[in-house]
């Protein structure tokens, strides 16, 4: 009989832990499947105790000085949700800045990256990412405003090692905000967050939906100065989701888990 090949498992989520349901001690930390198929937020319940999120359906919510006024600033379905993607992202550098990426990049990313040095005067350089060392020579403190890295690279799946370069950027240019675009491995299977990175963006449209049926992007991050500037971006372009698509995404969420297993388990029948 065949050995079964290994199957990819997620990491540990430390410090995630369940709602306080009238204990003073905390629970045992869910694990991260747990976590997709309840998506809850204890700061953000629905006053009829829903078990699953409802669509907020609206623009503006009535009274003043409430949580929520305009859904362009905030909606309770959204609250249960990260943000837009890269351009949000990149409207944090200004003329004169420079970016460190990678040689290997998602197609869109390279358009924005190629208009940002040819309108906006930043400057762009890429490198090696497999190689933590390739990116000494242009990784200058005070200059350096922002590194952009994918892992595995899209398309040709590339990897690099987020720790370390993680490690170096802190060490040489401690001011670099350094954003990861983990759509390729989906928060499953890796966390950049965990290793050093400030901020972290996934495509919802794929793995996290897994329905094909919206557009999205997903932001988060570890910095509340970063935080703050990315909301501020948000409500001032308008470019978060709507309600409903933030439902959407929401519900694919919860099968995430089960879907990375059964992907990974077909690819390896197919290698086969």
């Amino acid at each position: 009989m065949s050995r079964t090949p290994p199957i990819l498992t997620p990491p540990e989520t430390p410090g995630a832990s369940g709602l306080q349901l009238g204990s003073p001690s905390a629970r045992k930390p869910y694990h991260f499947s747990t976590l997709c198929a309840t998506v809850d937020n204890p700061n953000a319940k629905d006053q009829y105790g829903s078990s699953s999120v409802p669509i907020y359906q609206t623009a503006t919510f009535k009274g003043m000085g409430g949580e929520y006024d305009y859904s362009r600033s905030g909606n309770p379905t959204r609250s249960h949700l990260g943000m837009a993607a890269l351009d949000v992202i990149t409207r944090l550098l200004k003329a004169g800045d420079e970016v460190i990426a990678g040689d290997d990049l998602y197609g869109g990313t390279n358009r924005l990256l190629a208009y940002l040095k040819a309108h906006q005067g930043v400057t762009v350089h890429h490198v090696d990412t497999t190689n933590p060392e390739s990116l000494h020579p242009v990784l200058k403190a005070g200059k350096t405003a922002m590194v952009l890295l994918e892992s595995p690279t899209n398309p040709l799946l590339k990897i690099a090692d987020l720790a370390t370069i993680c490690s170096d950027i802190r060490a040489r240019a401690p001011d670099a905000v350094i954003v990861v675009d983990n759509t390729m491995m989906s928060p499953y299977l890796q966390r950049p967050l965990e290793h050093g990175a400030d901020l972290v963006y996934d495509s919802g449209t794929k793995y996290l939906s897994g329905h094909h049926d919206l557009m999205a992007g997903v932001i988060v991050c570890n910095r509340d100065d970063v935080a703050k500037k990315i909301a501020f971006i948000i409500n001032a372009v308008g470019n978060a989701l709507t309600p409903f698509d933030s439902f959407l995404l929401l519900r694919g969420t919860k099968t995430l888990a089960i879907r990375m297993e059964r992907q990974q388990s077909s690819a390896i029948q197919v290698a086969r």
